[in-house]
């Protein structure tokens, strides 16, 4: 019986030291290909970047969003209707339906990051709403550039009643995100 003790313990033994601690599991979805930055209210605002071809396949979106520490969605701003090309594009307001308008809207998220927050869109009265292509890179298949984005709340959601911001202003908006080639080709 003492054998057999003793053979237990070895084993126990070698199986605790042949375990390896485990990377922890990130709740951050795979999809991201790029950064982003800008001043949220005048505040350091920094997140991660990733595009998608919009409805119409002409033009695409750039969708940033953050997450807590714990992992959990919390912000998006989505520019979206955006032309393939260098330069400058304007900002309109986006009606649902036609999405051959550039515009932008920014949602919060709470709770475990699947319940909807405070939601914003395009401040029409602002003169400085726009996203400009500065750069693309065929050989990484990535874009550079800036945005400027004034949104005012539209839907404040149930989470912070009243303490939501009437207005938010993304200034100083860089990103480097990559895209599909044949969007610029």
């Amino acid at each position: 019986m003492k054998n057999f003790s003793v053979i237990i313990a070895m084993l126990s033994l070698v199986y605790l030291t042949s375990c390896e601690e485990e990377e922890p599991v990130s709740l951050i979805p795979d999809i991201y290909t790029g950064k982003s930055s800008a001043l949220k209210n005048g505040e350091d605002w920094n997140a991660l970047s990733r595009t998608q071809l919009s409805v119409d396949t002409s033009r695409f979106s750039i969708v940033f969003d953050t997450y807590s520490d714990e992992g959990f969605w919390r912000e998006s701003l989505g520019i979206g209707g955006i032309l393939p090309i260098i330069g400058k594009q304007e900002f309109d307001l986006y009606d649902g339906n036609d999405s051959s308008i550039t515009s932008s809207s920014y949602g919060t998220w709470i709770d475990d990051g699947d319940v909807g927050g405070d939601y914003y869109i395009l401040d029409t009265t602002s003169l400085l709403n726009f996203v400009e292509i500065i750069k693309y890179n065929s050989q990484k298949s990535e874009i550079e550039g800036i945005f400027h984005s004034s949104l005012i709340l539209e839907n404040e959601g149930n989470q912070t009643p009243g303490e939501a911001p009437e207005k938010l202003v993304f200034s100083e908006g860089l990103f480097k995100v990559k895209v599909e080639r044949e969007w610029f080709e």
